[in-house]
């Protein structure tokens, strides 16, 4: 049998967890008198039952009784260590506010206060986003970003939704902060950055393979000086202003047609790297397993 990856062994033991706190998750929802207070207990028990931030990982969270200016809700300690503060909302806030003192900038203000730590997660029960404030200059940089909810906007209890929700949720893990992996996904969304991203969309490399695409398609050998300016324009405005009949529903549509791709390259991704395993495995050990039919034992870590 071929060895699960150390990503699969965290998805498989998260999975019962988490369905048990989507339930509780449509608790909260469904009571009106529910308060942030409720969603602050049930993200801590999130971060501690789901994400592997356990005592048994060495992990400790401590919530701020005394609310006030620079006091986060949660702050995550590896060992006396501060590794992450945590910004809790009231159920379905819009994280993506701007008022002064609203989500990321208090993770800002809660960061500089400590001073030695660069991880700050912001969280409304649905929506989860984790922050690098590693760089001053750029003010919090949104890394990882995981939605609870269904395309709907409900709360979908589903063997295969919750599984798609745990390869999300995955990243948020404490094994990635561990691994490094919260580095790297750093890097990731500054090389990504809009500003990076225009100018790889711009460069002269880029402007001659799209022209040969043109070509390619239309029979039009395009003046590289109007193809700048036409690809300048398109990041500018956007499909939403230059395409006459774009509508929410055509961008619904998109953003599933994307979703599905990445799900896709994941998952083919992880298939090709079990048969790059099994491939790897030494002869020997294949004959023997052929021989006496016998199985090779799947060792597994439970992830706590």
């Amino acid at each position: 049998m071929i060895r699960e990856t150390k990503r699969e062994r965290v998805v498989r033991t998260m999975t019962d967890p988490v369905l048990d706190h989507l339930h509780e998750l449509k608790a909260i929802e469904a009571d009106p008198n529910a308060k942030e207070l409720d969603v602050e207990r049930w993200c801590q028990s999130m971060l501690r039952g789901c994400l592997g931030f356990s005592a048994t990982n060495g992990y400790a969270i401590h919530s701020q009784e005394a609310k006030g200016r620079h006091r986060p809700d949660l702050v995550i300690l590896k060992g006396d260590r501060p590794v992450c503060v945590v910004e809790i909302k009231k159920l379905g806030f819009d994280l993506n506010k701007s008022a002064l003192r609203s989500g990321k900038v208090q993770l800002n203000e809660y960061l500089r206060q400590i001073g030695t730590v660069n991880w700050g997660i912001l969280c409304n029960g649905y929506d989860w986003r984790l922050y690098d404030f590693s760089d001053p200059s750029r003010s919090g940089v949104n890394v990882v970003s995981v939605n609870l909810q269904d395309e709907q906007g409900g709360i979908d209890l589903s063997k295969r939704h919750v599984e798609d929700i745990c390869w999300d949720l995955v990243d948020l893990h404490e094994s990635m902060l561990a691994s490094g992996g919260w580095n790297e996904f750093a890097r990731e969304a500054t090389a990504f950055s809009p500003e990076s991203l225009a100018r790889a969309v711009l460069s002269v490399e880029t402007v001659k393979y799209v022209a040969r695409i043109i070509r390619g398609e239309h029979d039009y050998r395009a003046n590289p000086e109007v193809l700048f300016d036409k690809l300048h324009h398109l990041l500018e405005s956007g499909l939403s202003l230059l395409v006459t009949d774009w509508n929410e529903v055509k961008q619904a549509e998109l953003n599933k047609y994307i979703s599905s791709q990445k799900k896709a390259r994941r998952k083919k991704s992880e298939q090709a790297g079990r048969t790059d395993r099994a491939d790897a495995q030494p002869e020997t050990a294949r004959g023997a397993a052929d021989q006496d039919n016998t199985p090779i034992k799947v060792i597994t870590n439970k992830v706590s």
